[in-house]
């Protein structure tokens, strides 16, 4: 009986020791990763440049961007290498849930207002290798008619674009996106042309330091008209994030802002000197607490 007692405790306290060993040994080794919980900071912003991120604003977080674009650099020193000549977009998106956002914007450009919606339909985990973001948005032209006495209508002056934001994080440093669009005009300027024009884009950020990024997106187009004076849209830039605020610098072959606008209206040659310099800077806050 004694020496079953005995071998009890000992079996006992080899027991403790390999508990408190085994919880040291993963004291160690860290927390458990949850192979459910979504990648972080695919890209910094919710643009890579001009186009569209897979990231939207938090739930309840406004999210603020003041974007310039200036004229041609290829104007030269007499317009100061296109900082003469400025154009601007201002744009509110809120963050209705961590998946749901919707926004607003307003560009001088073709003085065009903007109304857009982006959800995050599938999000990169350990399990799922890529993160799918839908993206639509409604636009409208805010020129006055170039001929006010023929009948014009509301309509004729919207256009829209839907968009598929297809990423994924390799690692800390690398992340890369394709992105399909289309882009739907209600009214074209001759009947040969087409309402609905389609395109592939695709989309980087290479991290070199842990606040500056460089940034690189083209789309091309992939039903083009036969007499077709635009180009496909590149663009190149750095991210850097100073906080508070993410300042995005570039330069592109686009002038407008806006989807319709950098996406089937771009009209400068990168081998010409037709290409534009800019910056975004964005900015959130919140305005409803988690």
């Amino acid at each position: 009986m004694r020496g079953n007692r005995w071998l009890c405790l000992a079996v006992a306290f080899t027991w403790t020791l390999m508990a408190g060993a085994q919880d040291d040994l993963l004291g160690m080794l860290g927390p458990v990763a949850d192979p459910n919980k979504p990648v972080s900071a695919t890209f910094k912003d919710t643009r890579i440049i001009n186009a569209q991120s897979n990231e939207t604003p938090a739930a309840g977080v406004l999210h603020f961007v003041i974007a310039h674009r200036f004229g041609q650099i290829s104007d030269g020193a007499y317009a100061l290498w296109g900082l003469d000549n400025a154009s601007m977009r201002m744009a509110f998106d809120y963050g209705i849930t961590d998946r749901i956002a919707v926004g607003v914007a307003r560009s001088t450009y073709q003085k065009t207002y903007e109304a857009n919606a982006k959800v995050r339909l599938l999000q990169q985990t350990e399990r799922v290798p890529l993160s799918v973001t839908g993206y639509s948005v409604m636009m409208c032209n805010g020129l006055r008619w170039a001929d006010p006495d023929r009948d014009n209508y509301f309509s004729s002056r919207l256009s829209y674009a839907h968009q598929l934001v297809v990423s994924r994080k390799f690692n800390s440093d690398l992340s890369l996106a394709l992105i399909p669009s289309v882009v739907h005009n209600n009214l074209v300027a001759t009947a040969d042309l087409p309402h609905d024009q389609y395109l592939i884009g695709a989309g980087g950020r290479y991290k070199f330091t842990q606040r500056v990024s460089l940034n690189a997106e083209y789309f091309h187009r992939l039903n083009p008209p036969a007499a077709d004076p635009y180009r496909n849209s590149l663009s190149l830039g750095v991210d850097i994030e100073t906080g508070g605020h993410v300042f995005q610098l570039h330069v592109t072959n686009s002038r407008g802002m806006f989807e319709r606008a950098f996406l089937t209206e771009t009209v400068g040659q990168w081998t010409a000197g037709d290409i534009y310099f800019g910056f975004n800077l964005s900015r959130v806050f919140t305005v409803r607490d988690r």
